[in-house]
């Protein structure tokens, strides 16, 4: 073959390849400017966001939590869609502990603590791989309780000797730092029930403590100074005061990842210059009516049965103090002698000396009657409106809410107006009503039915009867 045919064929050839480079989707140049990233999504209850692993290659997160990760691609620096990003590479996959996924975009629950590796690999055209990482530290949320002193514990208010405050915390990981702030105030009359919003005002106190979250405090007597006693003409002898104290732990990363807990407390001082202690008692009406008059009947038995006391509490949500000699085994027995449908159990306490005893939350009354009726008239003219009168000693009708009869199967629309129910004969035969209405506590009725009878000119109503198991 002569030199001059060799160079043709060659020179055909280079042009041959190089058409092939000039109409491939992408080549070896394009591909080496081919860039990825790991995006993660999470959302709190506020808002979300998300870090990028240009920015940081290292994620926290509290177990239970999920993330969303997303693999994101840029051409020459330039950030381009999915969809233009599948022309760029053969296939991709994330290395998520054992799983292995072939997809953009995930979302994980993270259900154990500790560290893994997230993975995104992505194959281009040329067999490369770009691999990126981003380091996920699951950790055990943050926690906090108050455990001494206890919630209601009595102290003496001018007394020099420390009281121990200590706390249990859980959630604090090993490669979080820590910091627990304490936190403490006196107020006069008021319990920590009534007061739950003191929790939002721990910052605007200054701390009498930080530090290691891991440890407790002592907090050093006397609580209270006499100026301030003066400043608010307090007299400790008909006083007992509340110290609220709280402690706010902070947990941090390097990375910008922090986590807070609170807790909040309250103990009590005792009186002074005197034996007797204080009840304070604030019965708890569920689903009461506003404006409904009460009428408590509280009874105080000592451990003999013998009836030490009878006091009536008749204002919602005023405390009522009772003084009450120190002595174990006291009984407090409440019933409600104007709304009889509500009751209450009984309570049994021991009161220490010279302590004012909260009983906030320890009283309540429950509503589970259902509302009576009763026909205004037992025979009626088969042209006259049926009426029933309801009565409910408890939580009350709501006047507003819908009501309906069922005779039979079929739902019949009613009147309601001064307590009264009013509806048509919707009986041409014998038939059987139901008037399920409840009360504000949501108790009815539903197995009491009527009888309609009707007869050549009027209507016998008979009842009430109660549905058992084996006619329903």
């Amino acid at each position: 073959m002569s030199k001059s045919l060799i160079s043709i064929l060659l020179a055909c050839l280079f042009l041959f390849l190089a058409g092939c480079r000039e109409d491939a989707l992408i080549s070896r140049t394009n591909i080496q400017f081919l860039q990825q990233e790991i995006l993660v999504t999470t959302w709190s209850d506020e808002s979300h966001y998300s870090r990028q692993t240009e920015q940081l290659d290292t994620f926290y997160i509290n177990q239970g939590k999920s993330a969303t990760f997303t693999a994101r691609y840029a051409l020459n620096g330039n950030v381009i869609s999915s969809d233009s990003a599948l022309n760029l590479y053969v296939s991709h996959y994330w290395e998520l502990e054992d799983s292995i996924l072939n997809t953009t975009s995930f979302e994980y629950t993270f259900d154990s603590v500790g560290y893994r590796a997230c993975i995104l690999n992505t194959i281009d055209y040329t067999g490369d791989t770009l691999k990126d990482t981003i380091h996920v530290f699951v950790g055990t949320p943050l926690s906090i309780s108050l455990v001494t002193p206890p919630l209601d514990v009595s102290v003496e208010p001018l007394s020099d000797d420390y009281i121990e405050l200590n706390w249990d915390i859980s959630g604090i990981d090993s490669w979080e730092e820590s910091n627990c702030a304490v936190y403490a105030a006196v107020a006069e009359g008021y319990t920590l029930s009534k007061n739950a919003q003191w929790l939002s005002i721990l910052d605007s106190l200054n701390a009498i403590s930080q530090g290691d979250c891991k440890s407790g405090m002592r907090l050093k007597g006397p609580l209270i100074s006499p100026q301030w006693l003066e400043n608010y003409g307090i007299d400790l002898k008909d006083s007992s005061l509340t110290v609220y104290w709280g402690v706010k732990a902070t947990t941090w990363t390097e990375y910008g990842f922090k986590e807070t807990a609170t807790g909040v407390s309250a103990f009590y001082t005792r009186f002074l210059g005197r034996n007797a202690s204080v009840i304070e008692v604030n019965p708890i009406y569920e689903s009461i009516t506003a404006g409904t008059q009460i009428d408590a009947e509280i009874i105080l038995v000592n451990a003999r049965g013998d009836t030490l006391k009878t006091v009536h509490y008749n204002k919602l949500n005023e405390p009522r103090n009772i003084n009450i000699q120190p002595q174990s085994g006291l009984h407090i027995y409440v019933r409600e002698t104007k709304q009889t449908d509500y009751e209450s159990r009984p309570i049994v306490i021991d009161v220490p000396e010279r302590t004012k005893i909260r009983l906030a939350d320890s009283i309540i009354f429950t509503d589970k009657v259902p509302p009576k009726a009763a026909p205004v008239k037992a025979k009626v003219a088969l042209t006259d409106s049926v009426k029933f009168y309801f009565m409910d000693n408890g939580s009350g009708i709501n006047p507003a809410q819908k009501k309906f009869v069922i005779a039979d199967f079929d739902t019949i629309n009613v009147v309601y107006e001064s307590n009264i129910l009013a509806f048509a004969n919707p009986c041409r035969r014998d038939c059987q009503i139901r008037i399920p209405i409840p009360d504000n506590a949501r108790n009815r009725a539903s197995e009491i039915f009527w009888k309609l009878s009707p007869g050549k000119d009027s209507l016998l109503i008979t009842g009430p009867f109660v549905q058992t198991e084996d006619q329903q």
